[in-house]
């Protein structure tokens, strides 16, 4: 029996296995030998892959029926979104442990200095996340124990968790432990829930975000049109190699181009609210606004019971550190909050 297992291996599952680090926590998560060959359906336009990122196939029990102008993601890699992301993050509410962990394994914090790798913030505590040979993280180059399995369900016996995944050729294994963490994406909790028999009627879903657009212009400097808005800015070169997804350093190449892109978080919240069908597998959107092109959505509700409440229904070992069990506090990265609930929660 394992005292923890983590499910996944992006950003929450690498928060995770380093404030746990002690306990030597497993990590099972699924990487394309894992999935291929199972018989789920292939779910196109919840694919997010980029021109320099590994690819990976969605894949799961429910269809998304959304509108044109919403985006949900579900990347199934070694790595997660962490493949493709900025590597932002605020460090203002960030304690010094949280910190030194990760500068212990070799991630640093840069600062956005414009004039040196092409970033700027009106915010001086935004930092980049970066490894020790200047990449964005990829949390796959520092998770390298794991098993590689895609996990079919979750069971609870006697204040246990019995997990049954299947390996890379196509076996279905099981392991116990007294404490999970779920660090999945959206859509793969869902399927995970409904295949554990913990979602046993039709539900209504809710997400939310902070507003988010990007805005083409010709200034080196930032105009605040609010004091609550977050703003990141790239020069032209940056906001390409963020667009293909290469997270190799590039600060030494300047182009004097008066050309940038401000990424803008502002405080107003965005809400996406879909029902689940269960005879259809079909999970749809009700309501119209544009929604998900952030990443950062967060704070699930199913039939107006928070996420993490509804968990705790069934044990209260069980617990969600990604992205669907964070409320965020403010506009911005939402790595940070990732960070926060891990340290201050656990």
């Amino acid at each position: 029996m394992e005292n923890i297992v983590i499910i996944g291996s992006g950003f929450s599952a690498l928060t995770t296995f380093l404030k746990f680090k002690k306990y030597n926590p497993v990590i099972i998560t699924a990487t394309q030998k894992s999935y291929t060959n199972l018989e789920m359906t292939k779910r196109k336009a919840l694919n997010i892959n980029k021109v320099f990122s590994s690819k990976s196939v969605s894949r799961g029990d429910f269809s998304f029926n959304l509108k044109n102008n919403t985006k949900l993601h579900d990347r199934l890699s070694l790595g997660g979104n962490s493949n493709i992301w900025g590597g932002f993050i605020n460090i203002n509410s960030l304690n010094n442990d949280s910190m030194n962990q990760f500068k212990n394994i070799g991630v640093n914090f840069h600062k956005l200095v414009q004039n040196q790798n092409g970033y700027l913030s009106n915010n001086n505590d935004i930092r980049q996340l970066r490894s020790s040979d200047n990449r964005i993280l990829d949390t796959s180059k520092f998770l390298k124990n794991f098993i590689s399995g895609f996990v079919e369900t979750i069971e609870f016996k006697n204040n246990l968790i019995k997990i049954n995944y299947f390996t890379n050729n196509r076996k279905l294994e099981s392991l116990t432990t007294s404490k999970l963490f779920l660090s999945i994406s959206f859509p793969q909790l869902i399927d995970l829930l409904y295949r554990s028999q913990l979602l046993k009627k039709n539900f209504n879903l809710l997400l939310s975000e902070f507003e988010h657009t990007f805005i083409i212009n010709t200034s080196n400097s930032i105009k605040i049109k609010s004091d609550s808005d977050l703003i990141i800015k790239y020069d032209l070169i940056r906001a390409f190699k963020h667009f293909f997804g290469f997270q190799k350093s590039i600060d030494k190449f300047t182009l004097k181009l008066p050309i940038y892109i401000d990424q803008i978080f502002s405080k107003n919240k965005v809400r996406l609210k879909l029902t689940l069908n269960l005879k259809d597998k079909m999970i749809n959107q009700l309501t119209l606004e544009k929604f998900g092109h952030s990443i950062h959505y967060c704070n699930l509700y199913i039939d107006e019971i928070n996420i993490n409440d509804y968990l705790n229904q069934f044990t209260s070992n069980l617990f969600g550190v990604s992205a669907p069990f964070i409320n965020q506090k403010k506009p911005g990265p939402i790595s940070n909050d990732i960070i926060e609930n891990v340290w201050s929660k656990f």
